[in-house]
């Protein structure tokens, strides 16, 4: 019935209210459909990983591999390189790209260098996969009916150093094997055999470990050798060469120069001379050698490299444009060459056990790189002085230097240099803001080679002088002489030498030094050997050229401080003056005292301090100005080794030529 007119309703509509329970009835609504809290659902689970890569065995890879690299291309540093690999029909084939490089302790293998790859059989091209794992395999299924396949990629080298090492430029390459092949899985590196040829530049000459099986111009073809063997041999190669003999007995000894024009080229008469006597005096050293025969690599120009490879038979130094023009200026250049000639026998004929892999991809354990580079480091500046390539103040010096160096590391107090170890792994070479307190793995060449010195010195001075390291050289190095087969050693292996030696708890004294922390560097060896660390208000020698060189202030053993010629702050040491007053890397020093900065003015202020006189630092830190007095007051100091009056020089025996 309708309602009626005399009881008409008003109803009054209110939005607030009908959005209220709108919203009310829909979160309602939500709310039945919404899960409790304790309802399960599904929780992610990883996906399935790919299948592993056949590991490395020591059996024959069937069959020899053909590579060719075309490296006529250096001004843009490519190289364009062809492998003819012989396969297995209807298998998977995987293909590695070198990553773990003897003598760089890490993964460094350039693999952002390989470019252009394609897998063809004939004019049939076949797919490849990368590994989603290790980025640095190649899967490639192979069709049935195939038997060989041609493997084609590039490398490019850097054009610059900002970009990486620069391998070859107009007038100069350095082949590294290790930046060209692709080898196949599942074969110890040894067990896998390869023809390799090269195509140079017109005109251009070269030398290499490898045996040329001919020669037609650029185009030179070397003689079968495995893979480990093809890596560890690179080829120097320039428009500007030069060969120079070094030794002829009883392996021939060359060292090999490639510069930018034939005027860089002439050595002094030092030069020579000195590696001459350099080879003798490492052979009366280790006794022996494994080599048939040797090539010192020498590049001479600013910006190319760093190449610094060491091998079993030859050593690759990229040096500065003009190595020879400063030689009587400069000798700390002088030792390069001997590092990587020490490697010869201590890393390469003897590798630690943990460092040595069967492929180029199986990860190395560097715990023994304060023996693979601390005693080489100990051994170049003592092969070096004995050879006179340095006099003894020189090698004094650097001693002093690397004392000093490693004093400024409280890092030590919380890791031990064993861990240090890690860092061709851990840090990879990148550069660091705190160095001291962070340390990095060169303290185990500089903390290594001061342990060796301690060492060293301890059997002369416990044998009364029959007995020193140089009998431990021989004994652990100078076996089995001419063999170019590796041999690997343990810490146990070392203990035991050096007992045969000298009966001491050798284990005991490396285990300290090695594995604990400490307050302080292992300056056993020089107090020993009747000398002190000392400091002295005047640089030496070698100070001053750095200076001379660089136009940098160094203020290490000072203020804790290293800065530009503008004043720009290069390094602060962790707890030193500067870093107390909140210096960092990057601010600007611009006025000392109230004058403006300049490096003269900041030496004689800090050298005033010595006198109690106040010293005020004012810098730019971003957009403002701080300003802070330094709390330092031991004026300038520089690190020498003094010797300590009725000692017997130990040190100095040391350093003396064998005849």
């Amino acid at each position: 019935m309708p309602a009626s007119p005399a009881h008409p309703r008003s109803v009054r509509v209110i939005p607030c209210v009908v959005a209220t329970v709108a919203v009310w009835m829909a979160s309602t609504a939500a709310h039945a459909q919404t899960p409790s809290a304790s309802q399960s659902w599904p929780l992610p689970q990883p996906a399935p990983m790919p299948p592993p890569i056949e590991p490395p065995r020591d059996t024959p890879f069937p069959g020899t591999i053909r590579l060719h690299v075309d490296a006529t291309d250096t001004a843009r540093g490519l190289f364009r390189v062809k492998q003819t690999i012989p396969v297995a029909p209807g298998r998977r084939l995987t293909l590695f790209f070198p990553q773990w490089l003897p003598g760089d302790h890490g993964p460094t293998g350039r693999l952002e260098g390989l470019a252009g790859l394609k897998v063809q059989a004939g004019k049939r091209v076949i797919a490849w996969t990368r590994d989603a794992v290790q980025v640095a395999a190649f899967h490639i299924d192979i069709p049935a009916g195939v038997t060989s396949i041609d493997v084609n990629s590039q490398f490019l080298g850097a054009t610059e150093p900002r970009v990486g090492p620069v391998v070859a430029t107009s007038t100069m390459l350095d082949l590294q094997w290790h930046n060209l092949v692709l080898y196949p899985a599942g074969h110890y590196a040894r067990r896998i055999t390869y023809v390799a040829s090269v195509k140079l530049p017109p005109a251009w000459e070269f030398a290499s470990p490898l045996t040329v099986a001919q020669r037609d111009g650029g185009e030179v073809r070397f003689q079968p050798v495995t893979l480990d063997t093809l890596v560890d041999s690179p080829v120097i190669a320039g428009r500007a060469f030069k060969r120079i003999l070094l030794s002829n007995e009883p392996v021939p000894v060359h060292v090999n120069i490639v510069a930018d024009d034939a005027a860089g080229l002439e050595p002094p008469p030092e030069f020579v001379r000195g590696y001459q006597a350099l080879v003798q005096q490492a052979y009366r050293l280790f006794g022996s050698q494994h080599y048939d025969h040797y090539d010192l690599m020498v590049w001479l120009a600013d910006g190319f490299g760093p190449s610094y490879f060491e091998h079993l038979r030859a050593g690759e130094n990229a040096l500065p444009a003009d190595f020879f023009t400063t030689w009587k200026d400069r000798p700390e250049r002088r030792g390069h060459l001997a590092h990587g000639f020490v490697h010869s026998w201590n890393g390469l004929f003897r590798r630690p056990a943990e460092m040595w892999t069967p492929d180029f991809n199986t990860p190395e354990r560097d715990s023994l790189l304060w023996v693979f580079e601390g005693l080489t480091s100990y051994w170049q500046d003592v092969l070096t002085t004995r050879a006179g390539l340095w006099t003894r103040q020189d090698a004094l010096d650097d001693w002093a230097a690397t004392a000093a160096a490693m004093a400024s590391r409280p890092g030590r107090r919380w890791r031990p240099l064993r861990d240090v170890t890690n860092d061709a792994v851990v840090q990879r070479c990148k550069p660091l803001s705190w160095r001291g307190w962070q340390r990095d793995m060169f303290d185990a060449y500089s903390e290594g080679a001061l342990i060796w010195l301690e060492a060293d010195t301890l059997l002369r001075e416990r044998s009364g002088g029959r007995k020193s390291l140089d009998d431990f050289a021989r004994a652990f190095f100078g076996v089995r002489a001419g063999s170019q087969v590796t041999m690997t050693y343990t810490l146990e292996d070392i203990v035991t030498t050096l007992n045969d030696i000298l009966p001491h708890d050798w284990s005991g004294f490396f285990r300290s030094r090695i594995e604990e922390t400490r307050d302080a560097p292992p300056l056993g060896g020089i107090t020993r050997g009747g000398y002190t660390l000392a400091w002295s208000e005047e640089p030496t020698d070698a100070v001053r050229r750095a200076e001379a060189a660089s136009g940098n202030v160094d203020l290490g053993d000072s203020l804790g401080m290293t800065l530009a010629k503008d004043g720009k702050v290069l390094r602060v040491d962790w707890e030193g003056p500067a870093f107390k007053v909140g210096l960092l890397p990057g601010e600007v020093v611009t006025a000392v005292n109230g004058g403006p900065y300049d490096a003269q003015r900041l030496k004689d202020a800090v050298k005033a301090t010595a006198h109690r006189e106040p010293l005020r630092l004012s810098w730019r830190q971003g957009t403002a100005t701080r300003s802070a007095l330094i709390p330092w007051h031991e004026g300038l100091r520089y690190p020498r080794l003094r010797r300590v009056e009725g000692t017997r020089a130990i040190l100095d025996e040391i350093l003396e030529p064998r005849d």
